[in-house]
Parts: structure tokens; C-alpha cells; sequence
């Protein structure tokens, strides 16, 4: 999924209007054993936790560098799942990077704690991304995925996602293929994720 390089100059909307939409505000999500979690915008104090995270899940994980060129993006959103601690912060469960370009939705990384996984945090940073998306105008969510990465495809795929197509050995270390996949927001997708304007 990493390295999605959009032509910036196709984005269709203010910067001020972009850094609107993807400001969203913070919200509650229940995941599948029942506690509750929060999505909210990521920090620059959660670099730590999040490179940890990213240097487990991928085999070219992005830099801290990279991070933080995208905190500085007007057309880019990053938000930390965390599960709610009461009176502190708590750890860092997973993230989600993504763009808004013109009426494009380019997811740019996800990836959850290992310890995590399987009780939905993924499926809901996704859900976050797209709504922050589709109140922005956006018509169609886009990614890159490993072609041998099962798990995520699945997760795609159970979204609505098809793969358009192929990147052959996009991924430097593995130089496995990438697939392009795509989400229209049209009513039906939309109506399937629970998407509202």
C-alpha cells in the first residue's frame, strides 16, 4: 500500500477545503469483543508508538521522516486508533494515512497492532477514512496492496473493494506485485459501509 504517489496537481478543491474535511472530529467505534475505541488525529508524540506498529507490519516500512512530511500535507489525513484510558492516553492500536485528491480518496497506509488484530480496528480506521472522504466529495476510495497480502485483501474485498490492476514488482524488498484496488461510492457501496452526507 505504501509509495501511492498521486499527481497533485489534479486536486480539484481549496487546501483550506481539504484540511476542513479531514480535521473530522473524533468518534466512539465498538469493535468485535466490545470495548470501545476512539479515532482521532494523529500527534507528532505518536510517532513512537506508530513507527513500532508500522516497523512490525511491513517489510519496507516508511521512515519517521516520512510521517511527519505527511502531518505537514494540507490534503492529507492521518488518525491513530486508541482505546479509550479514562483520564490518560492510551496506546496507539493502529493508524491510517490517507489523501484527498480532487474526488479520489487515496488510502496510503494502514496497519494495526500486532496484539490487535482481528477485532475490527482496521475495518473501523477504514470506515473513519471514508466517511472524512465521502463528506468531502470524494467519489472513489483507492489502494495498493501486496498481491500475496491475503488478510488485507480480504479485508478489502469484504468492503467492497475489487482490484483494478497490477503493479508488477512494485515492492522493493519483495518486489511481490502490487494490486490497485478501488471502492466506488456510488449509492449501493455506499449504503453497504454506512456512509451519510
Amino acid at each position: 500500500m505504501h509509495d501511492h504517489q498521486p499527481a497533485e496537481s489534479q486536486t480539484a478543491r481549496s487546501a483550506e477545503d481539504v484540511r476542513s474535511a479531514i480535521r473530522g472530529s473524533d468518534f466512539r467505534l465498538e469493535d468485535d469483543i466490545g470495548k470501545c475505541f476512539s479515532v482521532e488525529p494523529m500527534r507528532p508524540a505518536d510517532l513512537a508508538e506508530v513507527l513500532a506498529i508500522e516497523r512490525a507490519s511491513f517489510r519496507s516500512p516508511w521512515s519517521k521522516a516520512s510521517f511527519e512530511a505527511e502531518l505537514g500535507k494540507s490534503y492529507s489525513g492521518l488518525r491513530v486508533a486508541r482505546m479509550k484510558g479514562g483520564d490518560h492516553i492510551s496506546p496507539v492500536l493502529g493508524y491510517i494515512c490517507f489523501w484527498l485528491v480532487a474526488d479520489e480518496l487515496q488510502i496510503t497506509n494502514l496497519a494495526v497492532h500486532p496484539e490487535y488484530r482481528r477485532r475490527s480496528i482496521g475495518w473501523q480506521l477504514l470506515l473513519h477514512g471514508f466517511q472524512l472522504g465521502h463528506v468531502a466529495g470524494a467519489r472513489l476510495a483507492v489502494l495498493e496492496v501486496g498481491r500475496y497480502n491475503r488478510a488485507a485483501r480480504t479485508l478489502y474485498e469484504k468492503l467492497g473493494f475489487v482490484a483494478v490492476h497490477k503493479r508488477p514488482r512494485y515492492y522493493d524488498e519483495s518486489r511481490e506485485d502490487a494490486l490497485v484496488m478501488e471502492l466506488n461510492f456510488n449509492p449501493i457501496t455506499v449504503a453497504g459501509v454506512g456512509l451519510q452526507r
